[in-house]
């Protein structure tokens, strides 16, 4: 077997489960091979020589020879896996070392649960849907998908944004905001949560539109089938505005024609016995949490 590293930056308090997690799955009589860029890191900052088989880029994971790509980090990392591994249907388990994280959901106390769920190959695939974008009728190199959302926002400079939006080619509404989410039931706990979006369950085939700081209270956000295109039409104060692909961003000028629908790729999350989707959401956003039930060291309830 052998199993794909990759990560962005480790911090020096996280180091030792990294090794924890290398040391493990490596006594278990798996393969390592590691991203090049963060090998380079781990020899240069810890001098950390783990014997990988080789070190791969964004061209050479390939599905079959790699039976899982190992990211360690939070959200954010894991978004930035998906480029590795998009084209190659290799799924991805994200390893936590930073606070809150939905994708990336296997704390440092699971470690070594994880590594023999990994030797043992008890678990299982869960698809993801992944969105595509058109600006024009053309993709764009690299920015032509997203796991959690496209984001269309105002720059710095603009007061708000006319958001001319359409499903398929029937007119749905002009937001006037500081901008719109068009998320997947993945990216339902990211940016358009934050803007006031529903969650939705990744087992749901859904997009989701979520104005931010909409002008008219009447506007709210928007569960379509994944089945819809959605197009965007965008006209700013300033003449341009940001677009975001999950962590990606470019300024854009106005006018410019977004069309957006279900990728025909979708991203294959790892997912162990010891989690359920729904446990994380209580445990992640604290649902039911009553401080007023519980005493806090210090403190006393009459």
């Amino acid at each position: 077997m052998v199993v794909a590293i990759y990560s962005r930056n480790i911090e020096r308090d996280f180091f030792p489960y990294l090794k924890e997690l290398i040391e493990g799955l490596k006594e278990r009589e798996i393969d390592l091979i590691c991203e090049e860029n963060f090998a380079r890191l781990l020899q240069e900052k810890y001098d950390y020589h783990p014997g990988f088989l080789y070190c791969f880029d964004r061209r050479t994971l390939q599905k079959g020879e790699v039976e899982l790509l190992l990211c360690i980090g939070g959200d954010g990392t894991f978004l930035d896996s998906v480029v590795y591994v998009k084209d190659s249907g290799v799924p991805v388990l994200g390893v936590n070392s930073g606070h809150l994280g939905f994708l990336a959901n296997v704390p440092i106390q699971e470690i070594r649960e994880a590594v023999a769920c990994i030797a043992t190959g008890k678990y299982t695939l869960e698809p993801r849907e992944m969105l595509q974008l058109e600006v024009d009728g053309e993709k764009i190199p690299d920015f032509d998908y997203a796991l959690n959302e496209v984001g269309v926002l105002k720059t710095a400079t603009t007061s708000l944004l006319k958001v001319h939006a359409y499903v398929g080619e029937v007119y749905l509404t002009t937001y006037w905001a500081d901008g719109l989410v068009v998320a997947t039931p993945t990216g339902s706990t990211a940016y358009s949560l934050s803007g006031g979006g529903p969650i939705v369950s990744p087992e749901c085939q859904n997009i989701i539109l979520t104005p931010i700081c909409p002008h008219n209270l009447t506007i709210r956000p928007l569960v379509v089938p994944n089945t819809a295109e959605i197009m965007l039409k965008i006209e700013g104060v300033s003449g341009d505005f940001v677009l975001s692909m999950d962590s990606r961003i470019r300024e854009m000028k106005d006018g410019r024609l977004l069309r957006i629908r279900a990728h025909d790729q979708k991203v294959y999350v790892v997912k162990l016995p010891l989690h359920n989707y729904y446990q994380t959401l209580r445990n992640k956003l604290m649902w039911g949490e009553d401080k007023r039930n519980k005493k806090n060291e210090g403190e006393k309830y009459e």
